[in-house]
């Protein structure tokens, strides 16, 4: 077959329904197949966008996101989004559409050489096909390695000269592919012996519990033998927040810092307890068992104990079942849960907390929302109850500032029968808007709310306190509910909460595009509460 046919079929084959792209010269023999193929392709109007989309679609639906880029500036556009996937564990495949290698050193078109060398330090691998008889296995390749043990985006480079030609393959072998490594066994007794006389366990859990489908099995663990969970902002949704046993964000002041004093042993499970996501919050561990699917990131940031590597999870979490089988922790979860209560009463007229639980409250339950990197987020991260997983959508890898608006769009493809509630701010929304012409164009029913408070909030409130300048971070915004009824995109402006409520109770009907501006001061950040 030829090399276009080559490749949709193995789109076909991996049950690949939904790509990410935007077309250059050089895809248009891969376009013209895709157009008969019957798999949807949406067209976005910035490769980075594309590909946040992507990433979004893969969280939310627990597949591989795919995303077909030009070559030169197309794939160099593709940067920030493959930072942010290998950083959070995301399973992406870009599909790098290349110029001709043969032809390099003469200027043709978007020549860059060896350009997917770029890549290496933040893909899991970068593979380029030169032959005719590589594109199918490398194909193969590049799909197990994106989907197995840590996920995370590769890069692959096909020749646009390899679409038109006849590639020898044969379909059985696409179908095979590689053999997968096998999958090491534990020890479970240095667990058992690192857990012996200890009676108020905590366990920290990260994304990495989410997306290897173990919810059901940490809540039988915890919930059985009476253990506190903690979770990653990653991690948000591993089991629902409204459980006796769940206490939030590890990151938060207050409960989580009170729990973790008091433990004689902290269990962290599929995260890797990375300096950002805990050291920098404050967060103190004494006594570490550090289980996750490798060992890349153990005794970085914290003494360890006990350290399991072990890309099967849900075995270990069967050993620790085992463990405290018939057995209680010596944790009253009641008392920690009226400490907890007591705690969120303190700041209760914080306008951060009221805006997150006015969210909470007023939006669908098992909505998936998708958070920028804004003072609203950062209160959610802490204070916004979640209970469903892979619901908390927000960029922990390597926090891109221009991610939730493309990144909602794909968790909303991923999960049409899902309402979806995008929040951005007026510093990080602007790149992304342009997608709006996409939401139009494909009817996707996100809901976007635009913080506007006229500047880089938190960078601004840095900069008051720490420095003593004022407003050096204002910015000159348009309007944004004329930006969205320019595409033909129901808008409305609010300036106060109450005003808020109302639009999300009375004017959203979550099954048609909306944007909301919601104007209002900068919001102390939760960490100075």
């Amino acid at each position: 077959m030829l090399g276009k046919e080559a490749i949709i079929e193995f789109f076909r084959q991996k049950k690949i329904a939904h790509i990410f792209h935007l077309p250059g010269i050089h895809t248009l023999p891969l376009n013209q197949g895709l157009e008969r193929s019957g798999i949807t392709v949406f067209l976005g109007r910035h490769e980075s966008n594309c590909a946040f989309m992507a990433d979004g679609y893969a969280r939310v639906s627990g597949r591989i996101g795919v995303v077909v880029v030009t070559p030169g500036p197309g794939l160099g556009n593709v940067v920030a989004p493959c930072m942010e996937a290998y950083g959070d564990g995301v399973p992406l495949l870009i599909l790098h559409i290349d110029s001709d290698p043969r032809r390099w050193g003469r200027g043709v078109l978007h020549e860059i050489v060896d350009s997917e060398s770029i890549f290496t330090p933040f893909t899991k691998a970068t593979l380029s096909v030169r032959r005719a008889g590589d594109l199918p296995p490398l194909l193969e390749k590049a799909y197990t390695t994106a989907t197995t043990e840590r996920c995370g985006p590769v890069v692959i480079s096909v020749p646009h000269t390899l679409l038109e030609k006849q590639i020898p393959v044969n379909l059985p072998e696409i179908v095979a592919g590689e053999t997968l490594p096998e999958v090491p066994i534990h020890d479970s007794s240095g667990l058992k012996k690192a857990l012996q006389g200890k009676s108020r366990p905590v366990i920290i859990g990260g994304r990495a519990l989410l997306r290897s489908g173990l919810s059901r099995q940490i809540e039988s663990l915890c919930g059985e033998a009476s253990i506190p969970l903690l979770t990653t902002t990653s991690g948000k949704g591993l089991v629902s927040e409204d459980l006796p046993f769940v206490f939030g964000n590890v990151m938060a002041p207050g409960i989580s810092r009170s729990i973790l004093s008091r433990a004689d042993v902290v269990i962290a499970m599929g995260t890797r307890l990375r300096e950002t996501d805990i050291k920098t919050r404050g967060v103190k561990i004494e006594s570490l068992i550090h289980i996750d699917v490798d060992d890349g990131w153990m005794g970085r940031n914290h003494p360890t104990d006990l350290k399991i590597a072990c890309p099967d999870l849900s075995s270990v979490i069967e050993d620790l079942a085992q463990i405290f089988k018939n057995r209680k922790s010596e944790w009253s979860l009641e008392a920690l849960k009226v400490e907890q209560a007591k705690e969120h009463e303190d700041f209760r007229t914080s306008p951060g907390y009221i805006i997150t639980t006015l969210l909470r409250s007023v939006i669908p339950a098992g909505a998936t929302t998708v958070w920028d990197l804004t003072l609203i987020s950062y209160w959610a991260e802490y204070y916004f109850p979640v209970c469903r997983g892979e619901s908390f959508v927000t960029p922990r890898g390597s926090s891109p500032t221009f991610y939730a608006v493309p990144a909602a769009i794909g968790a909303t493809i991923a999960r049409p029968d899902q309402p979806c509630l995008c929040v951005t701010g007026d510093g990080s929304c602007l790149p992304g808007l342009s997608e709006l012409a996409t939401v139009k164009k494909c009817n996707i029913p996100v809901v976007f709310l635009v913080y506007n408070n006229n500047s880089y909030g938190v960078l601004d409130e840095y900069m008051a306190k720490r420095c003593g300048l004022e407003g050096v971070m204002n910015l000159s915004n348009p309007d944004f509910v004329k930006l969205a009824q320019a595409f033909n995109i129901k808008a409305l402006r609010t300036q106060t909460i109450d005003e808020l409520r109302r639009v999300l109770r009375e004017e959203i009907t979550w099954q048609e595009p909306f944007v909301i501006e919601f104007d209002f001061p900068i919001l102390p950040p939760p960490w100075r509460i």
